[in-house]
C-alpha cells in the first residue's frame, strides 16, 4: 500500500482535523511507523525533556534512564493520539507522568539525592538556560558556574513537586500557561497561584546561597 493511502486512512481514523496541517502529517507519518519521523520526534524533543527530567529529579543518569522510558511509551502509544492536544503537551503529559512516578518510587524507598558539581544536566557543564559568558573560561569561572548550578538544582529539590513542576515548565522551559495547564491537567489558576509560591520559595533559597557568596 502507498505510504500516501495510509496516511489518509490514519486522518480519518484518528480524527487529527483539530491539528494544523504540518502536525497532523507528522503524526501521520509517526503512526505510520516511519523510522525517519521517530528520528526527527527524538531530535525535536529530547533536550527538552532531559532538562525537565534533569531538574525534576537532580540527576543525570536518573534523567537519562528515565527519558529512553518516555520516549518508549511515546512510541507505544502515537497510534492512540487523537489529537484533542497538540503533540508536544501530549509528549510532554506522558513524560510528566514518568517523571512523578520516578520521584514516588525514590519516596516511597526514603532516597533522597544529592547533586554533585560533576553532575551537570548536559556535556558542556553548564545548566539549561545558564551558559557561560565566554567561549573560554578561566578555572575561577568554570568553578563559579558548577556552584551556581548546584545552587539552583538544591533550591529546586527543596520545593515540593507541584510547585518544581510549575518553575520548570514555566522559568526554564518557558511553557505558557495554557501548555502547563494542560500538562499537569490542573486550571490556570492554579497554575499562576502555584508559580507564585515557587517563586517565592525558590527565591529565598537562592538568597540563602548568595549571602553566603558574599561573606
Amino acid at each position: 500500500m502507498p505510504r500516501e493511502i495510509a496516511y489518509n486512512w490514519l486522518d480519518r481514523a484518528s480524527g487529527l482535523s483539530a491539528l494544523s496541517g504540518e502536525e497532523a502529517m507528522f503524526v501521520r507519518r509517526l503512526q505510520a511507523n516511519e523510522d525517519a519521523a521517530y528520528d526527527e520526534l527524538v531530535r525535536t524533543y529530547s533536550a527538552s525533556i532531559f532538562h525537565v527530567a534533569y531538574r525534576m529529579l537532580g540527576e543525570s543518569a536518573e534523567a537519562s534512564d528515565v527519558v529512553q522510558e518516555i520516549f518508549l511509551k511515546v512510541f507505544r502509544n502515537i497510534s492512540g493520539f487523537k489529537g484533542e492536544a497538540a503533540l508536544k503537551t501530549w509528549i510532554f503529559k506522558i513524560a510528566f507522568s514518568e517523571i512523578l512516578n520516578r520521584l514516588r518510587w525514590w519516596k516511597r524507598r526514603h532516597r533522597f539525592t544529592t547533586v554533585s558539581l560533576d553532575d551537570q544536566p548536559n556535556g558542556n557543564g553548564t545548566g539549561p538556560g545558564h551558559s557561560l559568558a565566554s567561549s573560554s573560561p578561566t578555572p575561577e569561572q568554570v568553578l563559579q558556574s558548577k556552584e551556581q548550578e548546584t545552587a539552583i538544582q538544591q533550591a529546586l529539590g527543596r520545593l515540593s513537586r507541584e510547585h518544581r513542576s510549575i518553575i520548570v515548565l514555566r522559568d526554564i522551559e518557558g511553557f505558557s500557561y495554557n501548555e502547563i495547564a494542560d500538562v499537569l491537567g490542573v486550571s490556570i489558576g492554579t497554575v499562576k497561584s502555584r508559580l507564585a509560591r515557587a517563586r517565592g520559595d525558590l527565591k529565598k533559597s537562592l538568597m540563602r546561597y548568595l549571602s553566603v557568596q558574599k561573606v
